[in-house]
């Protein structure tokens, strides 16, 4: 039976993945009227472009200086059969002095960009994917991710790829598209999932960029785990009932992956240092969760963690959305149980915190909502802003109804007060078709600046602020 590369580049499946013999390259091609939505409107592919000396509208403070930078998927031939599986592509913008110097959108030359896709079988390796999904920065490096293969790095001059990056050889596995940054120690954690086993590893990187440790958690199966959480004594991982189906691969799925809860739904927590036999699991309704908010310790034995939560996933079909996702509190007390509830029936989704949060105890979260039916070719034109102390929250419309993605939060300074920074988004503007980066203050919530783009950057997942050393 022969398997194509297409149908694996997201999925980590790596012994399964499927040739590409070398064609000619192609730009990618005008969405057809009948086109899926993920290749149509704003999730239509663009191709590569430069532009500098960018226009702004308002003030960009002068303080800024370095890069926000967004992944996501836009497929080289301008085709895919899924929105995970589209050709990673990083869309940057340099802010320096009150200025935009520059945007660049740039493939990430990973293994299988540009290769057309066949349906005779690959060799294994962990480059063999599209790294279209997030961008990490930690000991100087800005690392494109995927969550079932390892980074690729970018130059912060110009967004041109490096090449993979193992952490010196030490990483022999995938690398989540989520790690999480300690503020206080400088270690990066993060995990990797595998569909053919073993199905959990967890690893930390000192400050410097050495893997210092990894260990094989125990999981049942293959499960889909996209997200996980750090305190600033604990991980959490999440096994969760959306799971790998090898029939649904064989027979041809694009994204074989299914809810399956008969495996049941658990969160484990384990001391940071700690290894397979410390992880405690707790038992939980069945969800999904794409993205978390945060984790931290609230007093000795008992572990908080905040995550956008879906009753249910792909029942049927991974096309599109079953549910609406809301925010939701777990609290674990270890050694006795857990308890979870929601505290918001909101719709929202890509949640975000002030960076020097992680971990810890924080007061402030950001979201987006608005139009969450993207698979009938919506998208968010509202940022939700939570204030956990006064257990309130409000919402804010962008401006002249752009559309908008996940929006990063900024420190205005190293040591700014939590709510003291700035708000950054790509903005959409369907009657122009171009694109602005947004800048909006984090305490008023107004928009303070935008960027011009004269391009329309897609919709897509994951972004970073990578400010100068």
């Amino acid at each position: 039976m022969r398997i194509q590369r297409r149908q694996f580049l997201h999925l980590g499946a790596v012994s399964l993945l499927a040739a590409c013999d070398s064609s000619e390259t192609r730009a990618p091609t005008d969405p057809q009227p009948d086109a899926p939505w993920w290749l149509s409107g704003n999730y239509a592919p663009v191709d590569e472009s430069d532009a500098f000396d960018l226009e702004v509208v308002g003030t960009l403070p002068a303080a800024l200086s370095g890069l926000y930078l967004r992944n996501g998927p836009n497929p080289f031939f301008g085709e895919s059969e899924h929105w995970f599986l589209g050709d990673g592509m990083v869309h940057g913008v340099r802010l320096d002095g009150g200025k935009a110097a520059w945007y660049r959108g740039r493939y990430v030359q990973t293994d299988v960009l540009g290769v057309e896709p066949t349906d005779s079988l690959a060799p294994p390796g962990l480059t063999n994917h599209p790294a279209n999904t997030a961008v990490a920065y930690h000991d100087g490096r800005l690392l494109t991710l995927l969550e079932t293969g390892l980074p690729y790095e970018l130059s912060r001059d110009d967004l041109s790829t490096e090449g993979p990056y193992d952490f010196a050889g030490e990483l022999a596995g995938a690398m989540t598209a989520h790690p999480k940054v300690d503020p206080v120690t400088g270690e990066l954690l993060f995990f990797g999932y595998n569909v053919i086993g073993p199905y959990l590893t967890y690893h930390a990187v000192d400050p410097q960029g050495q893997l210092t440790r990894s260990a094989i958690i125990d999981v049942p199966g293959p499960a889909m785990m996209h997200d996980f959480q750090i305190t600033a004594t604990h991980v959490v991982f999440m096994f969760l009932p959306v799971m790998f189906d090898i029939e649904l691969a064989l027979g041809g799925d694009s994204f074989p992956f299914r809810w399956d809860p008969s495996v049941g739904a658990r969160i484990g927590v384990m001391p940071r240092d700690g290894d397979n036999d410390d992880v405690e699991w707790f038992d939980i309704e069945p969800c999904y969760v794409f993205h978390t908010f945060n984790a931290h310790d609230d007093g000795p034995g008992k572990v908080v963690l905040d995550a956008v939560r879906y009753p249910q996933m792909w029942v049927k079909s991974s096309e599109g959305f079953d549910s609406v996702g809301t925010p939701w509190r777990w609290e674990m007390t270890l050694g006795e149980g857990v308890t979870e509830q929601p505290w918001d029936d909101r719709g929202v989704e890509f949640p975000q915190i002030d960076p020097r949060r992680v971990g810890q105890s924080y007061r402030y979260g950001y979201a987006v909502t608005g139009n969450t039916e993207i698979d009938l070719g919506g998208a968010p034109d509202s940022i939700v802003k939570y204030d956990q102390q006064l257990g309130s929250s409000s919402v804010h419309p962008m401006e002249d109804g752009l559309q908008i993605g996940e929006a990063v939060f900024v420190p205005a300074s190293d040591d700014a007060d939590e709510d003291e920074g700035y708000l950054m988004t790509y903005g959409y503007d369907a009657s122009s078709n171009t694109s602005d980066l947004l800048l909006l203050d984090a305490r008023g919530m107004d928009t303070i600046a935008r960027v011009k783009i004269p391009t329309r950057v897609p919709f897509g997942f994951h972004g970073i602020w990578a400010p100068d050393a």
